[in-house]
């Protein structure tokens, strides 16, 4: 037997995996689909058959970009989910009642958690003026530089 075959005989298999019409490996458990024998073995040794959810925002792993740790031990959070925690929140973002994310600064709405949390990263409440006309970043199409620094005027002034 080649290893792979060897090692699901000693695992206590009867035989080779699943090959579909198309000469691709199945996984018995969620389906999924690989071209070598060795690509199904390193899936298997993870595959929930798609049983697992986010501990906070309740998320299928094949909706995120990956797990992280949360409070209730190592992979119970998605990766956003997971930033968060590490970063001192104590539960997923406010979710309003059309089902999007609410930036808790501007109360922008995102459908995806994901997209508020890149939206976070240069989120300024609305705060943010431009140095020589005062108008608001939603009031301009971006920011540039200007003699006080970079981002310090709208791309109008900045021009």
């Amino acid at each position: 037997l080649c290893s792979a075959c060897s090692s699901r005989h000693k695992n206590g298999h009867t035989g080779p995996p699943e090959v579909n019409q198309a000469g691709k490996f199945v996984c018995d458990l969620c389906s999924r689909q690989f071209e070598t024998i060795g690509a199904l073995g390193g899936h298997k040794r993870f595959c929930d058959a798609g049983t697992w959810r986010c501990g906070w925002c309740a998320c299928k792993h094949s909706e995120c970009s990956g797990k992280g740790p949360g409070p209730d031990g190592p992979k119970t959070l998605c990766s956003a989910c997971s930033s968060r925690h590490k970063n001192g929140h104590t539960g997923p973002p406010e979710v309003n009642q059309a089902g999007k994310f609410v930036c808790d600064l501007c109360s922008r709405q995102f459908e995806t958690i994901g997209a508020l949390g890149g939206h976070k990263r240069f989120c300024d409440a609305g705060t943010w003026r431009c140095g020589w006309c005062a108008c608001k970043h939603s009031e301009c199409s971006g920011k540039g530089p200007g003699p006080d620094g970079p981002k310090t005027l709208c791309s109008a002034c900045s021009s």
